[in-house]
């Protein structure tokens, strides 16, 4: 059950482990990996300011493969682009609210291999492929690549992640987004009287925007 062992090890400590190759998973382990997901889904939902979008299982799914592959990936090397390419695929489903608080589950914790990546090799295909995933899964990766604007208008229009999102821009004071048009008066919104203690450069920094 590896990919199971990974995802609890995971939710239980915030760290990861891995070792070896990439190898495939057996179905009762994504069966069960499954199940830890939808668990985990049950309980964080419940931190969300509105009702959260549905459980999708194929995006949960694909985006806890993703993340040990590539954490697989960031340590093993010498694999070139065809098995960066086979081992992370893109989602081949719509990025739909759904999918984007599913998949968020696991993709919540890929900045992190993402900024390991960029110290090991900064131009490398591996880089390339992350960077790229990033501007399309916006919730995940608040204070990193620029967000694909049709995407991010999908989770704009849900107020949960709506919410969430902006929630995550104060939280990692992420400048570029916040100084956007369509995003300072959300901030603004959510900063209310407090922007000053939450906040402090923020206004300086939206008009010189």
């Amino acid at each position: 059950m590896l990919l199971t062992s990974f995802l609890q090890d995971l939710l239980a400590t915030g760290s990861i482990t891995v070792s070896g190759q990439p190898v495939p998973f057996e179905t009762a382990d994504l069966e069960a990996t499954e199940k830890l997901l939808r668990e985990y889904y049950a309980e964080d939902r419940l931190d969300l300011p509105h009702a959260a979008p549905a459980f999708e299982a194929a995006a949960a799914l694909w985006a806890v493969q993703y993340l040990y592959y590539t954490a697989v990936l960031a340590v093993v090397r010498e694999l070139d682009e065809a098995a960066i390419a086979r081992h992370l695929p893109e989602f081949e489903g719509e990025v739909t609210p759904a999918a984007s608080y599913s998949a968020d589950l696991s993709l919540r914790y890929l900045p992190d291999l993402l900024q390991l990546a960029k110290g090991l090799a900064p131009a490398d295909t591996l880089v390339v492929r992350l960077r790229h995933t990033a501007r399309q899964w916006p919730l995940s990766f608040v204070g990193h690549e620029p967000a694909d604007d049709a995407t991010e208008a999908t989770l704009l229009a849900h107020p949960a992640l709506r919410g969430a999102y902006v929630d995550r821009i104060i939280g990692a004071q992420d400048r570029q987004r916040a100084s956007q048009p369509h995003l300072a008066p959300l901030v603004q919104a959510a900063l209310g009287a407090y922007s000053a203690q939450l906040w402090p450069d923020f206004h300086t920094f939206t008009l010189l925007a």
